[in-house]
């Protein structure tokens, strides 16, 4: 005759067990709800309507239209505020002809706001019949004339429309020889003339002409310019032009 002996757990060791069971449990359905935040978060962000594009903002335009810098946008109520590419958006937007940079900018929970910096008229060219303002870089902004501005021209017609830049070579160097001027000279610039690349001349306020030739030394140039209009101011005379085409041999012409 045998005899089986089964052996008892003991308490404590049983108390364990049980409690390492209800923790193992416990963190299941705290990963499981953990899952479910999760899911209800990615759903929310990128499938819920909360998060659609409802308004668009645009700050600091001027001279374009607010309706024109939102269609330019393309943005929709179909879009998600997390999901845009705020940087393709602002190239869009930049392709106006006013428009030299646009910063866009997520505002939760549906709000698009774009800053728009506007180019700055610089000058009048009448080219194709049409007196067209442009930039300093030659980007042409409205076919409006602006009497306060000076007037750039001197080659043949060419087409153009808004939003076109002039890259000719006699307007460029025009342009060039405009960026580079100081301050004190420019205002008193009323005309850049640049019937080609080698004679390029200003006019100035007083109808005096000045003979740049081609867009190169004109940091020295306009240095002997400002030497020579001193004498000339010193001496109560005027001149009707004053030619600085070789800065070490300047000319006037009374």
């Amino acid at each position: 005759m045998s005899t089986t002996t089964r052996s008892r757990t003991h308490p404590r060791i049983s108390r364990r067990r049980s409690a390492v069971a209800r923790s193992r449990k416990r963190r299941l359905w705290l990963c499981f709800v953990a899952l479910v935040i999760l899911g209800a978060g990615v759903w929310a962000a990128f499938f819920s309507p909360l998060l659609q594009v409802r308004a668009v903002e645009v700050v600091g335009a001027e001279h374009t239209e607010p309706q024109a810098v939102i269609a330019a946008s393309a943005l929709s109520d179909a879009d998600n505020l997390l999901l845009l590419a705020t940087s393709e958006v602002g190239r869009r937007i930049e392709r106006l002809p006013w428009v030299r940079s646009a910063e866009v900018e997520r505002l939760l929970p549906g709000t698009v706001r774009v800053r728009v910096a506007e180019r700055e008229p610089a000058l009048v060219t009448a080219l194709g019949g049409i007196n067209w303002t442009i930039d300093a870089q030659g980007h042409v902004l409205s076919a409006q004339n602006d009497d306060d501005l000076p007037v750039i021209s001197g080659w043949g017609d060419a087409g153009l429309e808004v939003g076109d830049v002039i890259d000719g070579p006699e307007g460029t160097g025009a342009l060039k020889v405009w960026r580079a001027l100081d301050g004190g000279l420019r205002q008193s610039v009323i005309a850049v003339v640049a019937p080609t690349p080698e004679r390029i001349s200003l006019t100035l306020e007083d109808s005096t002409v000045v003979r740049l030739g081609s867009a190169t030394r004109l940091e020295a140039k306009q240095k002997v310019l400002r030497a020579v209009s001193r004498r000339l101011s010193q001496e109560g005379r005027t001149a009707a032009y004053i030619d600085v085409r070789v800065p070490t041999s300047p000319a006037v012409s009374p």
